[in-house]
C-alpha cells in the first residue's frame, strides 16, 4: 500500500493551509500541482464554504428544533453557495410555506446570471426533465421534510450517523453513493442532531472519487472494483499516529474519506489523465 505517499499528500495540502493563515508570501507550497488547481482542505471545516456556513447560518440557530437544523444542512448543501444562501436568508423553518419562495430566487438568479449552484460537485437531475431548481425543491428536499420527524428519531435512539444515513438514503436525491446523504450529515453531526456520535470513526459512505483513490493508493487500476472500500480507509486512518504529526488537527475517518477522493485528482493531474474541474486564482 502507498499509505506513506496518501499522507504525504495530505501533509502538504495541510502544510499550505498553516503558511497561508500565519500570513505567508504566495506561493504557499512549492508543489506546482497544488498551486495549480483547487484541493480541499485536510479538515472539510477549514474549507471557506462549510466555515461560513456553520458561523452564520448553524451557529446562530444552535437552539433550533432538529429537524430544523438537519433540514437547513440539506437546503444549504443541495445549493451549495454562500451566495444563494444569503439571497434566502440562509434558514426556512416552515419549507411548505418558503420553497416557491425559494424557488422563485434561485430562477431570478440563474436568469440574471447569479450563482445558485455550487460548481465543488454535480447536482443532477436524475433523468427528470424539469429546471434543477425545481427537481431539487420537489423532488429532493420537499420528501426528506416530510421524514424529518422519523430521522431525528434515528439519531436520538441511536446516536448513530450510519443508521440515520441508511434512512436517509432511501430518499430520492440521497441514495445512490450516498454523496448528498454524506455532505448533509457531516453538517449535523455537530449540532445537537446528534448529542455524540457513535460511530464517526467507524462508518463514512465511500463516494466514487474516494474508491478511485483507494484503488491509487492499493497500487491497483484506479477505476478496478472495489468492495472493501470502508474497511481500507479504516486501515488508513488507523495509520495516523505514524504517519500524521502529532501536534496538528485531529484526523477523523471523513478526512481519510475525503482526502482519498482529493488524492485521485492530484494522481490524475500527475499522471496526464485529466485536470480538476477548478484552477486555484490567487489574489
Amino acid at each position: 500500500m502507498r499509505v506513506d505517499e496518501f499522507y504525504n499528500f495530505m501533509i502538504k495540502r495541510e502544510t499550505l493551509r498553516l503558511v497561508k493563515e500565519q500570513g505567508g508570501p504566495w506561493p504557499w507550497t512549492n508543489d506546482p500541482i497544488l498551486q495549480t488547481y483547487k484541493f480541499t482542505n485536510v479538515k472539510r471545516a477549514h474549507d471557506k464554504t462549510t466555515r461560513w456556513f456553520w458561523e452564520n447560518v448553524l451557529d446562530k440557530h444552535h437552539n433550533a428544533p432538529k429537524e430544523e437544523l438537519l433540514f437547513n444542512c440539506a437546503l444549504f448543501r443541495y445549493f451549495g453557495t454562500i451566495e444563494f444562501s444569503e439571497a434566502i436568508g440562509g434558514w426556512t423553518e416552515n419549507w411548505t410555506k418558503h420553497k416557491d419562495i425559494i424557488r422563485n430566487i434561485a430562477k431570478e438568479r440563474l436568469r440574471q446570471g447569479k450563482k445558485v449552484f455550487t460548481g465543488a460537485y454535480v447536482i443532477t437531475n436524475q433523468g427528470i426533465k424539469a429546471p434543477k431548481q425545481d427537481v431539487v425543491i420537489d423532488e429532493f428536499l420537499t420528501p426528506l421534510w416530510h421524514k424529518l420527524p422519523d430521522l431525528v428519531a434515528v439519531a436520538n435512539e441511536t446516536q448513530s450517523w450510519q443508521a440515520v444515513a441508511i434512512e436517509m438514503m432511501k430518499l430520492k436525491g440521497f441514495g445512490g453513493t450516498g454523496f448528498m446523504t454524506k455532505e448533509v450529515l457531516q453538517d449535523a453531526i455537530h449540532t445537537p442532531v446528534f448529542s455524540t456520535c457513535s460511530d464517526i470513526n467507524t462508518y463514512c459512505p465511500v463516494g466514487p472519487g474516494a474508491k478511485r483513490g483507494i484503488n491509487r493508493v492499493l497500487g491497483f487500476d484506479k477505476d478496478a472494483k472495489l468492495n472493501n472500500g470502508l474497511e481500507v480507509m479504516i486501515k488508513l486512518f488507523n495509520e495516523r499516529a505514524v504517519f500524521w504529526p502529532e501536534d496538528w488537527v485531529t484526523l477523523e475517518l471523513h478526512d481519510i474519506q475525503f482526502q482519498l477522493c482529493e488524492f485521485d485528482k492530484y494522481e490524475r493531474v500527475m499522471h496526464g489523465e485529466g485536470r480538476p474541474r477548478s484552477r486555484y486564482k490567487h489574489g
